[in-house]
């Protein structure tokens, strides 16, 4: 069919909890469980499309607020739906809850769209390039059985030993899924224990397995000069946020061999314009939800690409709807090379059909089915809903 117009008719806004089957420690979470915000719009024709975001109170909230704002708006225009969230990046009053929050309406415009005119999101976007995208696998900062008061794990870190149980679950997972990339994130804590966990993971995972460390800027930029030039003979993928802004990221970048990337720092499109002159890094790891969407996801990327820095995708727990959009992404974007963030094998439930977005022998496959290319199991939605509002 041509569709001219596809006008909202009606939308569904819920906050799920989803439950994770580890205990996942970093730098800012101790958690066992993650919430998200799914979109449902429904358009005048019957076309259906699901997006999500971040699950905080606020972005459900402001994602309710502007699904209703935009009844009757034409799901087919992106720069329509743009001008009435926001004109400029100015107007945007609510930062990255607000960008966020129309990341996930915009998403399921386009999955809409795709339904609609029968197409791929990746064949929207342009084509896709390749069939399967590489993912990473992160890896807890310490394997415990339940969250704890940040307080109690300094003891834990101190006991090199327990050093072993990050490393055996890093093999876990490569005996499982195939990986060939890890994400180690580090509690920000103990620089021993950073450089005794790297250490061990490329002892046992070996030279040919790509391994990155994010303390999520926990660390200064002192520190993380000393830090990271302790493990420099280590040959790392990259270092990602060791210390925080641009300032800091550029202090360490003209300190160490090893490339420097952000995914906190750089993240929205008027801060390009600093990242270029100051070249604090050499890798974007952009998340989607922070950029507001796919039209300025996409913007990004070919004008990071033109300066000479590199584009990737960064995700942690979203859902398949989500990791089902990263995987367009990296099919479609030529200026997207590297592995995928990706947590979703973390997921304990989803609202998608299980075993859907399989990783195998380290991979995805990238869903070819109309828009997403992902079914959408509204029962589990229903049986994870913590709120929910209907438009």
């Amino acid at each position: 069919m041509t569709a001219h117009r596809l006008a909202l008719r009606r939308a569904r806004v819920t906050r799920v909890k989803l439950p994770l089957d580890m205990v996942y420690v970093s730098s800012m979470y101790i958690m066992n469980d993650t919430h998200r915000t799914i979109v449902e719009l429904v358009a005048d024709d019957g076309s259906v499309g699901y997006g999500e975001t971040l699950g905080t109170a606020e972005a459900f909230r402001l994602a309710a607020g502007l699904a209703q704002s935009l009844v009757g708006a034409d799901l087919l225009n992106r720069n329509a739906l743009r001008q009435r969230f926001a004109r400029t990046i100015f107007d945007n009053r609510n930062g990255r809850n607000g960008w966020s929050a129309y990341a996930g309406i915009e998403l399921a415009a386009w999955d809409a769209m795709g339904k609609a005119l029968g197409a791929s999101l990746s064949d929207l976007l342009g084509g896709a390039r390749r069939s399967e995208v590489e993912v990473i696998c992160p890896v807890p900062a310490a394997i415990v059985d339940a969250p704890m008061p940040r307080s109690e794990l300094v003891a834990h870190f101190r006991d090199l030993h327990n050093v072993d149980r990050v490393v055996s679950y890093a093999q876990g997972m490569r005996a499982r899924h195939g990986f060939r990339c890890f994400k180690y994130k580090s509690a920000g804590v103990e620089d021993d224990w950073d450089v005794a966990v790297m250490t061990a993971l490329r002892e046992t995972l070996g030279p040919e397995t790509a391994l990155r460390f994010d303390p999520n800027a926990a660390y200064t930029p002192r520190r993380s000069i000393a830090l990271t030039r302790r493990m420099e003979r280590l040959k790392l993928e990259f270092y990602e946020d060791p210390c925080e802004d641009i300032d800091g990221l550029a202090q360490v970048r003209a300190k160490v061999a090893t490339p420097i990337a952000t995914n906190m720092c750089v993240t929205q499109l008027d801060h390009l314009a600093a990242a270029v002159r100051a070249r604090p890094i050499d890798v974007l790891l952009a998340d989607i939800y922070m950029w507001g969407g796919i039209v300025n996801y996409r913007a990004m990327a070919a004008a990071a690409a033109f300066f000479g820095i590199e584009p990737a995708v960064h995700s942690l727990f979203e859902t398949g709807i989500g990791t089902a959009l990263n995987l367009h992404l990296a099919a479609a974007l030529p200026a997207i090379r590297r592995a995928n963030d990706s947590g979703h094998h973390v997921l304990a439930a989803d609202v998608i059909a299980r075993d859907a977005l399989a990783i195998r022998d380290g991979r995805m496959r990238v869903p070819t089915g109309a828009g997403l290319g992902v079914a959408i199991d509204a029962a589990a939605i229903d049986a994870l809903a913590v709120e929910r509002v209907e438009i």
